[in-house]
């Protein structure tokens, strides 16, 4: 790991790509769970109420995919910025160029 002063502001990138990604993960894992319930709805062949959501049992799907969104969309991003971090760490000590030319 690098010890200088990039450090810090790697830090604070990870935090700010965490919390873009939180939001984007709660609301689209939502909407994936709305999905998956709606064809659970369709396989089982479920008929909603009237005047209510098209699906049957819309809350346990879409709570579920809220909260799995929000849990792994920033998780599989940090993850992926820290791998990338460190490849260029590896790739700067041994004094290779990243730019391609």
């Amino acid at each position: 790991m690098a010890n200088g002063p990039d450090r810090g502001t790697r830090a604070w990138g990870y935090v700010g790509a965490g919390c873009l990604t939180f939001f984007g993960g709660f609301f689209g894992g939502g909407m994936i769970g709305v999905f998956v319930g709606w064809v659970v709805g369709l396989v089982q062949r479920c008929r909603p109420p009237e005047g209510t959501f098209p699906i049957c049992n819309i809350h346990p799907y879409w709570f579920t995919g809220m909260v799995l969104g929000a849990i792994l969309l920033p998780t599989v991003t940090i993850w992926r910025l820290k791998s990338s971090d460190a490849r260029s760490d590896v790739s700067r000590e041994r004094g290779e160029s990243g730019g391609t030319s």
